[in-house]
């Protein structure tokens, strides 16, 4: 059922996706592969449909146009429906609800997940959400079983963490063949990076919901936060984890609950640890930003010009991204290097220059 789609095709979904709110009925059947039969036909749409409206806040705008009498949005409600493609069992919180509800996971993570009478919260900024108990269980269940099999399926003791700062244009990358390579957000969207990656990780909701057809049917691992449930869709290569706030902490068993701070590479160094590697080599982390001065983490800004920020200019170009606390993450990565050196393992900075001082320097040839 799997078949390649045109970038010229991806690129038009994404840009009505971002014109409309959707993609539209007659554009999810545009570029199909000749069908041998109609429920072909119908099981390659559905693809296409996860792939740009599969996001609850995507069914939200279908539902919003189709009641104001937009019939494209109301043939393609319906057609979804039909489909059994649905919107993720959450619905929104208040904030001092989400807030008292979060105090409580934190307070004790396992107690909390066996209630039956408490949604499970995520909020992000101003926004608050409360997932059913049951599907986030049954999620969790999956990701501590697809864990299992990753944990199995690890080729060396070495992994190299690849961060997204413009300094990964100074790096050999050609060096990371044959490597355990983990990368986050769009560097899925990297030329060399996409091709090398065993996993991805994505933590930030802004960074999901904004472009989600990148980080679909990918060949590789997804480790998410159950709260991206909303944006990103199971499938067998995601695993989900438990990704808890409050106060900074390190999980040495990500599987049962995990970290959500200040970068997804302190995300993925609990989880790499877990999976027993022994050293891991840290690229592309920069541990620097170009930001309006006194901002706050996590304020939303958009970047409207190129992106000096990342590897590529266009990386949050048109996009939304939250500012970013330096010191938060050197807290993280001090409290990693911590953790992983109480293990017998150890965090070593090959990134071409940047501001990260918390781990020894070396040549990213001399490490592997």
């Amino acid at each position: 059922m799997s078949f390649s789609l045109p970038a010229s095709f991806i690129d038009a979904c994404s840009a009505k996706r971002a014109e409309r709110g959707f993609v539209p009925l007659d554009m999810l059947f545009a570029a199909l592969p000749a069908a041998t039969s109609v429920a072909e036909a119908q099981g390659h749409a559905r693809r296409v449909a996860r792939m740009f409206n599969g996001s609850n806040l995507t069914h939200e705008k279908i539902r919003m146009a189709s009641r104001s009498g937009d019939q494209e949005a109301a043939n393609l409600e319906a057609w979804l429906s039909l489909n059994n493609i649905c919107p993720a069992p959450v619905h929104a919180l208040p904030g001092e609800r989400a807030q008292s509800l979060e105090q409580e996971i934190l307070a004790d993570p396992a107690g909390y997940l066996a209630r039956a009478d408490r949604p499970y919260p995520y909020s992000v900024n101003e926004q608050h959400w409360g997932f059913n108990i049951d599907w986030v269980n049954a999620l969790l269940e999956r990701g501590r079983t697809r864990m299992k099999r990753f944990a199995a399926t690890r080729q060396r003791d070495v992994a190299v963490l690849v961060g997204n700062g413009p300094s990964l244009k100074q790096t050999d990358l050609s060096l990371l063949q044959g490597q355990d390579v983990y990368i986050s957000n769009y560097a899925v969207s990297h030329p060399a990076l996409s091709t090398v990656a065993r996993g991805v990780a994505v933590s930030n909701y802004f960074v999901a919901e904004q472009a989600p057809e990148v980080f679909f049917d990918l060949p590789y691992w997804r480790v998410l936060p159950v709260g991206l449930s909303h944006v990103l869709r199971d499938d067998e290569n995601t695993i989900w984890l438990n990704a808890l706030g409050g106060p900074l902490f390190f999980s040495e068993t990500p599987q049962t609950y995990i970290a959500w701070h200040a970068t997804v590479s302190f995300f993925w160094l609990q989880v790499l640890l877990a999976l027993g590697y022994r050293k891991v080599l840290l690229i592309g982390v920069d541990n620097s930003y170009r930001q309006p001065d006194a901002v706050r983490e996590g304020t939303l800004l958009r970047q409207d010009e190129d992106d000096e920020n990342h590897f590529d200019p266009g990386y949050f170009r048109g996009k939304l991204w939250q500012a970013a606390d330096t010191d938060h993450m050197a807290r993280t990565y001090k409290l990693a290097k911590t953790a992983f050196e109480a293990a017998g393992a150890e965090i070593v900075n090959c990134t071409v220059g940047g501001a990260l001082e918390s781990f020894r320097r070396a040549p990213l040839g001399q490490e592997l």
